[in-house]
């Protein structure tokens, strides 16, 4: 019988996940379940190495909490996979591993007898003070912007999750319309690239904040990072686009963008984003780099 351990953030999206419901639907599929709430601490940490994999119950923000733990395991510990069931309001992370945030988690829990291994490479970003990761993105311009405005708007009236996205998106639209366009200078592996930009971005995986779809293309374990922009010249139809999207049409952007393995990033902003955290920027240039093969998703199969 497997074991597994279950990391839960209470509150997290629109309903009241129980924990006596998540344990009861986890063991009646045949696992032994250890409960912890990642609101109470992190003494979780000191039972990985009797578990066989851990399940993450909530969002984007409590998957990078759980892997900013793992990461400071060592190469002799044991490599412990992860599955999601996503209880949170964007849940970038399962869509791209094609974990459908739909379902309820009784019907993500009678799937994992049939799942697989997922590789999940891990975006590294460093200068001389400091180094950090980040799964979903990093990056300037617009998007740090949302989430240091989202962090004092009025929610009153959000009832669910898509309230909120669809409020996000409205207050994006608002910034693309005002923001500064910044200077930005990039060397990715042998090219440089240098212009105004009001969004710059370099994606891990496919989306970012309210759902943007910013690179479909990318994929979790290919070793290379998706460089997104949105030039100045871009700002009215990126605005547009943004406008098409809150009232709920089927729409694309042509974003510019390109793959590299290793980045070294120069951009005059204000701030900068590290997947959902706001940041100041970091002092002097930045140098992304690609860590392969780092962690491992259970995810359905296709």
């Amino acid at each position: 019988m497997k074991q597994a351990i279950l990391l839960h953030n209470p509150g997290a999206g629109d309903e009241d996940h129980l924990k006596s419901d998540l344990v009861e639907c986890i063991e009646n599929e045949g696992y032994t379940c250890v409960y912890f709430s990642v609101k109470k601490g992190d003494s979780w940490i000191h039972q990985l190495d009797q578990t066989d994999f851990a399940i993450v119950a909530g969002g984007d923000g409590t998957v990078r909490g759980v892997v900013k733990e793992l990461m400071k395991r060592t190469a002799l510990d044991k490599k412990i996979p992860i599955t999601i069931l996503p209880m949170g309001t964007a849940n970038n992370l399962s869509i791209a591993l094609g974990i459908d945030s739909n379902l309820n988690h009784a019907k993500h829990i009678e799937s994992w007898k049939n799942s697989k291994r997922q590789r999940f490479d891990v975006g590294v970003i460093k200068n001389a003070d400091k180094t950090d990761f980040f799964l979903e993105g990093a990056g300037y311009g617009v998007f740090p912007h949302l989430i240091k405005k989202m962090i004092g708007v009025d929610k009153s009236k959000v009832k669910n999750s898509k309230d909120e996205l669809k409020l996000a998106l409205e207050v994006l639209h608002e910034i693309i319309l005002s923001a500064k366009s910044e200077k930005y200078w990039i060397k990715a592996d042998d090219r440089i690239y240098e212009g105004n930009c009001i969004l710059l971005e370099v994606m891990n995986i496919q989306s970012i904040g309210p759902n943007l779809i910013l690179s479909p293309e990318a994929a979790t374990d290919d070793g290379m990072f998706n460089v997104v922009y949105v030039d100045e010249d871009q700002r009215a139809d990126f605005a547009e686009y943004i406008k098409k999207r809150i009232d709920q049409h089927d729409v694309s952007f042509n974003y510019k963008s390109f793959k590299a393995k290793e980045l070294t990033i120069d951009c005059d902003s204000a701030y900068m984003h590290i997947d959902d955290e706001l940041i100041l920027p970091l002092k002097n240039i930045a140098v992304y780099e690609v860590r392969e093969n780092v962690l491992e998703f259970l995810v359905p199969k296709i």
